[in-house]
């Protein structure tokens, strides 16, 4: 018989296979969208003059919400080197929790920058698109910070996830 997971624990599988959807689902835009692209491009001598800003739009929100739920299963790959260097099973264990509080403090600091890079850019709108206001896009930031915060969170009270990377002693 498996434990059962804490609610909370249950919530971030949750979130993070909402940020993998919302990650794939960007780049399989982005790559369509390019392909239609360079297909007008080269094959009817037409660009088409909204396939480049959504591309980069799509690839902002791939990168910071695919980035939070990597980091959740431990795949990043610098936080596993850092957390292996340190001798013995405990060792490991506390540089794990050091790491995941770094990130937790870099997903601070994407929240408060993110909120003013969102602020500042709010009345920006992309020349291709009036309709589409630049601090929509990047609203990404602030969004995956905090996200990436609730992951770190639960790191620190409940452990790594099962099968994922650093740290890794179970669930609660």
């Amino acid at each position: 018989m498996t434990p059962t997971k804490h609610p909370y624990v249950r919530a971030m599988e949750l979130l993070q296979a909402i940020c993998m959807g919302f990650a794939a689902l960007a780049i399989i835009g982005m790559t369509l969208i390019i392909a239609w692209s360079v297909y007008t491009r080269y094959w009817l001598n037409l660009g088409s003059f909204w396939a480049e800003p959504i591309a980069i739009m799509l690839a902002v929100q791939m990168t910071f919400f695919g980035a939070a739920a990597t980091y959740r299963v431990g795949g990043h790959i610098s936080i596993d080197v850092f957390t292996r260097l340190v001798p013995g099973e405990d060792g490991q264990r506390m540089a794990a929790r050091v790491a995941d509080a770094l990130v937790a403090i870099m997903a601070f600091a994407m929240i408060w920058y993110g909120i003013g890079l969102v602020n500042t850019t709010w009345l920006q709108v992309y020349p291709e698109f009036q309709q589409i206001r630049v601090g929509i896009v990047y609203m990404a930031l602030p969004l995956s910070g905090l996200v990436t915060l609730l992951f770190a969170l639960e790191r620190v009270i409940f452990g790594a996830p099962a099968g994922s990377g650093h740290g890794a002693e179970g669930v609660v």
